[in-house]
């Protein structure tokens, strides 16, 4: 069996059965919208008091980012959601419902305002950001509040800013305090530390004595030589140059030998050997010349010509004078060789003195390296924490000469209440109130469904019964009747 055959219901009976029962569905309809409309004439409604605010950063806490501007998003973010924690802090909803009063009504209350006063004036305050975006996308946001006064909600929102900005301000200076208070004795105890390091310090370049600068300059990063180093390359140079003339004094004295008894061989000597004795190669010089003199008169005249006699006695003469040159400068390069040695010997000990100097720097720099390191931590570490001890100070100087908070125009109310009007709630109830009519009117007035059996029966009996979903029921006790006598309920 069909839904249909079971409910045997057209349109044309619809109309039918609400124009029979026109009271049922009209009356709750009037009477709804007639409590809507008083509902809405007499019902307090809701004003939206709106501040518009803003945001900046602390400009003690700014170092090199751009003024005025955060350096991330995240921070901003932090910072709304902090003022809006504050907003609805139990301290500045006090003060805000302390500033304003009560609202006016038929009694004053003992105590003002009381806990649920706070709590119901909590869930009145709003705080959100502009266009629908989230918080920490701009500086920008507005502080709401609701009331049933419209006046009493701008000066309620005013008030909420005012307190607002003197309690930001008040936690600013309870943080920039604490800050204070913790940097002052991380301070402390950093020039103490300073002053150990820099006391250790000294006593160990005490100790160091006349080398200081040659252990800094060991200790600098610049590249430049130490005095000891170019020291020890002088005393170097100066034992190859002395090591150089012994040589050379070591040869002339051997040949200044040979030639003090065969002066021959002196005339052989290079020049290079005779530059220490300028007598010698000066006389030498003259020897050769007289020499050639005399070879130049053999070719000329006899041996017994007065010219060659003169030229053989100078010849003579300065061969004398040379032997006795060459025994004088003997006895100076033997002296000189003395020199030679003892100047050998003092080189040496300037080349080791040194060295051991330069060993001792060597190592006591590692030991001065760490303590001149640590000294300069400790100075790096005091000056930062004095900066932000000098931050904490500028921020606890303008926690109460600045607002990171400012206001944009003044608090705006709006030209309507906030919520439906009076005559979509006026529309609102008389539509409940024509449903409730018309759930009357098809419970107790429509169709009554035809029970399955009875249908079955009178099928088979093949008898024309008129379906229980025609009697139409005219009252209540009729229909009950009729649900009586055929052994039905209602449809419900």
């Amino acid at each position: 069996m069909s839904r249909s055959d079971e409910f045997p219901l057209d349109p044309a009976e619809l109309i039918h059965i609400l124009r029979t029962h026109f009271t049922w569905w009209a009356i709750p309809a009037v009477v709804c919208a007639t409590l809507a409309a008083s509902y809405s004439l007499f019902a307090a409604r809701d004003w939206r008091a709106t501040q518009t605010l803003t945001l900046r950063p602390e400009a003690a806490s700014i170092s090199e980012q751009r003024l005025g501007k955060f350096s991330d998003l995240s921070e901003m973010k932090v910072q709304q959601a902090t003022i809006l924690e504050l907003a609805k802090s139990q301290s500045v909803i006090e003060a805000t419902l302390t500033k304003v009063g009560p609202p006016k009504s038929w009694f004053a209350p003992s105590h003002w305002p009381t806990a649920k006063d706070v709590e119901d004036f909590r869930k009145q305050v709003d705080m959100r950001p502009p266009g629908g975006s989230e918080f920490g996308q701009t500086e920008v946001f507005y502080l709401s509040v609701l009331d049933t006064n419209r006046e009493r909600a701008a000066a309620l929102a005013s008030a909420l800013c005012d307190e607002l900005e003197l309690r930001a301000q008040n936690l600013r200076d309870e943080w920039a305090k604490s800050m204070m208070a913790e940097l002052e004795k991380t301070v402390s105890m950093a020039e103490n530390d300073l002053n150990a390091r820099t006391d250790k310090l000294a006593k160990f370049e005490a100790s160091i004595g006349a080398d200081l600068t040659e252990l800094r300059s060991l200790n600098s990063s610049s590249g430049s030589q130490s005095e000891v180093a170019l020291e020890m390359q002088a005393v170097e140079g100066e034992r190859r140059n002395n090591d150089e003339r012994r040589r050379e004094n070591e040869q002339l004295l051997a040949l200044l030998k040979a030639a003090e008894h065969n002066p021959a061989q002196l005339i052989a000597t290079p020049t290079t050997l005779l530059k220490s004795q300028p007598a010698i190669s000066r006389l030498k010089d003259a020897l050769i010349d007289a020499q050639v003199r005399t070879a130049n008169l053999l070719g000329t005249f006899a041996d017994e010509h007065p010219l060659v006699i003169a030229a053989r006695e100078a010849e003579s003469l300065i061969q004398q004078q040379l032997h006795d040159e060459v025994a004088t400068a003997i006895q100076g390069i033997k002296l000189d060789l003395s020199l030679n040695g003892d100047r050998d010997a003092a080189l040496n000990a300037k080349s080791v003195a040194g060295r051991e100097r330069v060993a001792r720097l060597a190592g006591a720099r590692a030991e001065y390296a760490n303590l001149v390191a640590a000294v300069d931590n400790y100075t790096k570490l005091v000056e930062a924490v004095r900066k932000n001890l000098g931050d904490a100070r500028a921020k606890h100087a303008s926690a109460h000469t600045a607002s990171v908070i400012g206001r944009i125009d003044g608090v705006e109310t709006g030209v309507r209440p906030v919520g439906p009007g009076r005559a979509t709630i006026a529309a609102t109830g008389g539509v409940a109130g024509l449903i409730l009519g018309l759930g009357v009117v098809f419970l107790f007035a429509g169709p009554l469904p035809m029970m399955l059996p009875q249908l079955a029966e009178s099928k088979a009996a093949n008898t024309p019964t008129e379906p229980f979903g025609m009697y139409r029921a005219t009252t209540l006790d009729e229909t009950l009747r009729r649900v009586k006598t055929n052994g039905n309920r209602p449809a419900k």
